[in-house]
């Protein structure tokens, strides 16, 4: 489902996925920082030094000739012919005026006849800006109007060139696009006729033709305004700067784009870096159209986009099934991962080719996060069956301290040899007692007794940190040193005081019960100190953790004895060894265990 969603989001491209996927294009283009434009273009800026310079000269008694009316827009058209053939006379190879000139001049028809003648002297080496006028509320392409130079062009035997100085807004979340898609495109699919833009009018005055298919193409900023080389238009038209500046600049073939940009203020047209005018946003699309860099989304097509979208998110998935452990698919889903990115940054960078990073990214790194939420959850779930594993046989705070490595608790459950010191406590003559009750019709009472002695003897064994394993009938088997261990000497004195305390226990509870006019218990308690094999055993259905071994075999059979002997307690060598230095165990000699041999017994 996450694949087939950053497929579908890729693919369709709504609102708020158009505006990230804009985002994350603008990033890129901000990592590879800004580049050099082809140096032969040229901006010829109408800027606010020109305007102030017109404005000082208008104040002096004589105003030069090239001076006249550049203090305020709209110009002269006479100062663009002046421009014009200032530039083509320096070397240029075209000259494109990104200035609309419709209707007669303000200035009077000498002002257009100054222009014509000049136009008329650099035939197809010209470029003037037209204008497609959109009604405000109508749709594109019905009631379009042509704004062009039509005086010009009736005056002149060869009319200059005409390019629509119109661009498509790039609107949050959309591109912008060279200025050829709304010549191309746009206009053709409202029914109105093709038009070339300005741009690629002057490069045509240039005998030049675009590297690419600019109306496909979205538009490749080189950086933050003032990459292009500048000159303002004063330094043109003043003869005395002019002739410093021309050697500067090396004009040779050069392609130059005159225009206003005072007027654009803090406006002008956001990119990356900063707002650019609209003239070094004709500057941008006539570079891209040189060096062939205009951007281009890959695949075109929105199932295309889909498919490059989910691709990464199938590969981590296909290695996800050979690797079962957590690290190894995070780690897999990095490198997917930055493997992408980097092919990302490569195709950008080098190729102007975008492709859909985020989809794929997203894909990616969503399917880590399941895969982390995964793992997440089962070690929750083992931890829970851990738990209850546990808590089935030692007390909650020990759990805790077991759970703390889940590792080691995995392995104590498969099975590993321990030191321990195993503990039996058998009640003496309560077969016989369980007989007479039975027959008595007591059998409430009986049981009632049964398990208020083994509470008891539970509440002891856990305050003394040992783990109860098993009630066989009225006999308790215990364990120290399993799950956890404090050493084997710790667990054998914890494990004789543990007897002791269980004795005593036995002593407090039948005077109690001697007042309610019960019969008294009296236990038998068996310790053996060695190596046991600990681990989950039983079948599928019914498993119990346990201990098993000679040990175990013994403390059972030393229980039994102390029947014989007459002592409550008994402990075997390994346990009297562990404890003397802290308790003070007394030999009762040797004697034979069945199924051991013989054995030297010690009491306390």
């Amino acid at each position: 489902m996450l694949l087939l969603a950053a497929g579908l989001l890729s693919g369709t491209q709504p609102g708020p996925w158009r505006l990230a996927e804009r985002g994350v294009d603008d990033q890129l283009m901000r990592l590879r920082g800004p580049r050099t434009p082809p140096h032969r273009l040229l901006l010829v800026e109408i800027d606010d030094s020109t305007l102030e310079q017109g404005s000082w000269f208008a104040d002096q008694a004589v105003v030069p000739n090239w001076a006249r009316g550049i203090a305020t827009l709209p110009w002269p058209r006479a100062r663009y012919g002046d421009l014009s053939d200032r530039l083509l006379s320096a070397g240029a190879a075209a000259v494109a005026i990104n200035v609309v000139f419709a209707g007669p001049s303000g200035q009077g028809v000498a002002d257009d006849r100054a222009l014509a003648e000049q136009l008329g002297q650099w035939p197809g080496r010209l470029a003037l800006a037209a204008e497609m006028l959109e009604p405000a509320d109508q749709a594109v392409g019905s009631g379009l109007t042509l704004v062009q130079p039509d005086g010009l062009i009736g005056a002149l035997s060869r009319p200059p060139l005409l390019g629509l100085s119109n661009t498509v807004p790039a609107a949050p979340g959309e591109p912008a696009l060279h200025p050829e898609h709304y010549g191309q495109r746009l206009l053709p699919g409202q029914g109105a006729a093709a038009w070339p833009s300005l741009g690629n009018r002057l490069l045509q005055a240039a005998g030049l033709r675009s590297r690419q298919n600019d109306a496909e193409r979205w538009l490749n900023v080189y950086g933050p305004p003032g990459r292009f080389r500048h000159v303002p238009a004063w330094q043109v038209l003043d003869p005395a700067r002019w002739a410093l500046v021309r050697r500067q600049l090396d004009l040779r073939g050069a392609l130059v784009l005159v225009g206003p940009t005072a007027a654009d203020g803090g406006s002008g047209f956001a990119t990356p870096f900063g707002r650019l005018s609209g003239l070094e946003l004709m500057a941008t699309a006539v570079a891209n159209s040189l060096d062939g860099s205009g951007l281009r989304p890959w695949p075109a097509s929105p199932w295309g986009r889909g498919l490059a979208s989910a691709t990464p998110g199938l590969l981590v998935l296909v290695l996800a099934r050979w690797h079962r452990g957590l690290a190894a698919r995070l780690g897999i889903a990095a490198a997917v991962l930055g493997l992408t990115l980097l092919t990302t940054g490569l195709a950008f960078s080098q190729g102007a080719v975008l492709l859909p990073v985020l989809g794929a990214a997203a894909a990616v790194i969503g399917l880590g996060l399941l895969f982390a939420g995964d793992a997440y959850l089962g070690e929750l779930a083992e931890r829970r069956r851990l738990r209850r594993t546990f808590e089935r046989y030692v007390a909650p705070s020990l759990v805790r301290e077991i759970l703390a490595d889940p590792d080691s608790a995995q392995g104590l459950l498969r099975g590993e040899q321990r030191p321990v010191t195993v503990l039996f406590s058998d009640l003496k003559g309560f077969t016989q007692l369980t007989t007479r009750r039975t027959e008595q019709g007591q059998i409430p009472l009986h049981l009632q007794q049964l398990n208020t002695y083994l509470g008891a003897m539970v509440e002891v064994i856990s305050a003394h940190g040992g783990t109860v394993d098993k009630f066989i009938g009225d006999c308790v088997m215990a364990v120290f040193g399993s799950p956890l261990s404090r050493g084997p000497q710790a667990e054998a004195i914890a494990a004789v005081r543990c007897g002791q305390a269980m004795a005593a226990r036995l002593q407090q509870l039948n005077a109690s019960w001697a007042a309610e006019g019960l019969e008294p218990l009296a236990s038998g308690i068996g310790l053996a100190s060695g190596e046991v094999v600990v681990g989950q055993i039983g079948s599928p259905q019914r498993l119990d953790f346990t201990v098993i071994g000679h040990t175990v075999n013994l403390a059972a059979r030393l229980e039994s004895l102390t029947r014989q002997v007459q002592a409550p307690l008994l402990v075997d060598q390994a346990t009297a060894a562990l404890v003397t230095g802290m308790l003070a165990p007394i030999s009762v000699g040797v004697h034979p265990i069945k199924g051991i041999g013989a054995v030297e017994v010690f009491r306390l």
